[in-house]
């Protein structure tokens, strides 16, 4: 068989996974046989669903991980949250406060 695009060239015939695939050695065009695009899909939809439940699995086990973790989540209204924290003290203030 000739190429389409290349004048006169012959097609190199290849196989690969059982899939003859025709190669242009000027062009590096590929052409299929009829139904041959068919089996490459076929096997393609073969291991994107392998791939799908896999990512599936590992994104769902991701998201179980963080779903309890409650560290960023914090009562500010709690006195846990105000026990520890110093008030600035102003020594102005607290003698004036005296006076009055």
């Amino acid at each position: 068989m000739k190429c389409p695009i290349c004048d006169g060239v012959r097609l190199r015939e290849v196989d690969k996974n059982g899939i003859h695939i025709d190669v242009c050695p000027e062009c590096k065009g590929v052409w299929l046989d009829r139904g041959e695009l068919d089996k490459l899909m076929s096997g393609i939809r073969e291991v994107r669903q392998e791939y799908n439940e896999w990512h599936n699995e590992d994104s769902k086990r991701r998201d179980d991980r963080y779903e309890d973790d409650n560290r960023r989540s914090h009562d500010r209204d709690s006195s846990e949250y105000n026990k520890n924290k110093r008030k600035n003290k102003n020594p102005v203030l607290d003698m004036l406060s005296g006076l009055f």
